[in-house]
């Protein structure tokens, strides 16, 4: 999915009713079955992490089932499982705490094998993303960069985010563009 296409969704979502946003989160919907620079199993590596944040377990089922189908590893589930526990313990407000969870985050996503953080970095940020948190997403969203996750891949993300959490998710797409932005700046 291009950025254009993602503007045009967002676009459309925020003039229209009730039956118009549903259409579109069909249209949405298929975007984790089609080909783009993620794979379709990190798509469902991504999508499980939301599952998981929002304990959805009709959705748990559902792409853990797809994940497996598309030959998920024990190590992948594993990775999946461990950033939800790090999200859930995300300090919230001006905790004294953000500096400590930070650290302690970098040290858990380090990793010599590159996909394995750039998949931690792209789970982290869609749940971030969900979580409407400020900090979470500029972290994440500069370290997923750093590793080499591109801005097109980051805009894959956010369709699997709007289908698990809707229209809460585009109120945070300007903070994602502004996070690159000043990434690029």
């Amino acid at each position: 999915m291009t950025n254009e296409n993602i503007a045009q969704f967002m676009k459309k979502a925020s003039k229209y009713g009730l039956q118009e946003f549903l259409e579109i989160m069909g249209e949405l919907s298929q975007e984790s079955t089609k080909k783009g620079l993620l794979s379709r199993l990190h798509k469902e590596l991504i999508t499980l992490g939301l599952a998981l944040y929002k304990n959805c377990q009709r959705c748990i089922s559902i792409h853990t089932l797809a994940a497996t189908k598309l030959e998920a590893t024990d190590v992948q589930f594993s990775l999946v499982k461990k950033i939800i526990f790090f999200m859930n313990a995300t300090p919230h407000g001006g905790s004294e705490l953000w500096g400590d969870w930070k650290a302690n985050w970098n040290d858990y996503s380090y990793s010599k094998v590159n996909e394995r953080r750039q998949l931690r970095e792209m789970v982290a940020l869609a749940i971030a993303i969900v979580m409407q948190h400020e900090k979470q997403i500029e972290l994440h969203m500069n370290a997923a960069l750093d590793v080499g996750v591109s801005i097109e891949q980051i805009f894959e993300i956010v369709p699997l985010v709007m289908l698990m959490d809707g229209a809460p998710t585009l109120s945070q797409v300007p903070k994602i563009v502004a996070c690159y932005e000043e990434y690029c700046g």
